[in-house]
């Protein structure tokens, strides 16, 4: 095939044009690809606009000047009501919720009114049970220094690191002092730390110190209720002076296990979410437990540390039982939230008010007690002159109190400033 001279040019200027195309497009450098922490802020940013509850109250923010989703929350959150929105790791998260385990010495402590740090709680697992640390020992020392009155006892530790050890000094019940050391860990909570039974007044009276709602809890409650059952409980006091919450499929088992077959099937709570989200409002109903105790009455033991899921209960058994509260009045988290993972992000916003079946809910001050009266924190859970637990048997026995008629002026410092994100939600060291 014959091509004029016009013709070879203009194939060799076509030639020429496509090879410097080709080498331009080469020189150009890709799309620069975001850092995973840039992209996490990105996908929280839309959940927050889509799902917080209070999304139409967030300051306007460029979300180009945040690096990171940790950093954007606190910019973007709704400080007048919301304390409890966070971000942790997905590892983190479902080691808690669960699996039931977080890293620490596991135990928890609160102060007096003098300043006196004392032991509320320790979990099974722990040094401490081991060597005998019970509730109502007073701390006197860690790693050599004098407790201050009111601090954070993490300044007296050696580090958070598991592997580390801490040596405390105690005062025990009896007034003798003991030294015990503890090594950091891997704590495998039980929530359940006391299920024992009493006599009042001719009846049996089931007691539970309920610490936590988190997937291991549904073994240790029917255990515990099986035993009430067995013994043919009659009325319980319900401990839930430290319990911060958890998940809420938990709290409606445990629920059901108080109010029994008079209440299968009817609402225990109602999820409200934002105005763009009411496709997803929906009730959480109470179902049938093999181990129910079908009780028309409820006593409960709380405390300023009582929030969220332990609140649930309270107001959510208020429609169908005679729920008596002994203490304190509640912590105030009438809120509740959804949880999304991107990597390893678990973002966990307030998405939703609960209601119980009355629509009664926005409890923010706190649920109020009948009788106010201090954390007996010198004895021990099952001990009756504990002063809580000495009290609900005297309203079993009279039907009155002792206590005063208002709130206490509060000393609690169980849900310490230095609490947040999932650190509040184990309360535990």
């Amino acid at each position: 095939m014959m091509f004029g001279k016009n013709s070879i040019i203009r194939i060799a200027i076509l030639f020429f044009s496509i090879l410097f195309l080709i080498q331009c497009r080469k020189e150009v450098p890709p799309p620069e690809e975001k850092p995973v922490e840039i992209k996490a802020r990105d996908e929280f940013y839309k959940i927050m606009n889509d799902w917080y509850l209070w999304y139409d109250k967030m300051p306007e923010v460029n979300v180009e000047d945040y690096n990171s989703p940790e950093d954007l929350l606190e910019a973007l959150r709704y400080d007048s009501l919301d304390k409890w929105s966070y971000i942790t790791s997905v590892e983190s998260f479902n080691s808690y919720f669960e699996e039931g385990e977080y890293e620490g010495h596991g135990f928890g402590y609160t102060y007096d009114k003098d300043g006196k740090a004392w032991i509320t709680f320790v979990f099974k697992a722990s040094d401490f049970a081991n060597q005998g640390v019970k509730r109502g020992w007073q701390m006197l020392k860690i790693n050599g220094k004098e407790i201050q009155a009111f601090t954070d006892i993490s300044s007296y530790l050696n580090g958070s690191t598991v592997g580390t050890v801490d040596n405390f000094e105690f005062r025990k019940s009896d007034q003798t002092i003991a030294e015990v050391s503890s090594t950091r860990k891997l704590i495998k909570m039980n929530t359940v730390l006391l299920a024992d039974t009493l006599h009042v007044d001719n009846q049996i009276v089931g007691h539970l110190v309920f610490k936590g709602f988190i997937a291991p809890s549904n073994a240790e409650l029917d255990t515990a209720f099986a035993k009430f059952k067995a013994q043919g409980v009659q009325q319980l006091i319900l401990d839930l002076r430290y319990n911060g919450g958890g998940r809420m499929d938990v709290t409606e088992k445990l629920a059901s296990l108080i109010a029994g077959p008079a209440t299968d099937g009817k609402v225990f709570v109602t999820y409200r979410h934002n105005d763009m989200r009411t496709a997803y409002n929906s009730s959480v109903n109470f179902e049938s437990e093999p181990y129910a105790l079908n009780l028309n009455q409820l006593l409960v033991i709380a405390s300023r540390g009582t929030a969220s899921a332990s609140e649930a209960i309270i107001n959510g058994l208020k429609p169908y039982l005679n729920v008596v509260v002994i203490g304190d009045k509640t912590y105030g988290k009438p809120v509740g939230m959804h949880t999304w993972t991107y990597d390893d992000y678990a973002f966990v916003p307030i998405s939703f008010r609960l209601l119980n079946a009355n629509n009664v809910g926005d409890y923010y001050d706190g649920l109020p007690a009948d009788s106010y009266i201090g954390d007996g924190l010198a004895w021990d859970f099952p001990d009756r002159n504990e002063l809580r637990l000495k009290e609900a048997i005297y309203y079993l026995e009279t039907g009155s109190f002792t206590g005063s008629a208002g709130p206490l002026k509060s000393l609690q410092m169980y849900m310490k400033p230095e609490y947040k994100g999932l650190k509040w939600e184990i309360g535990a060291e």
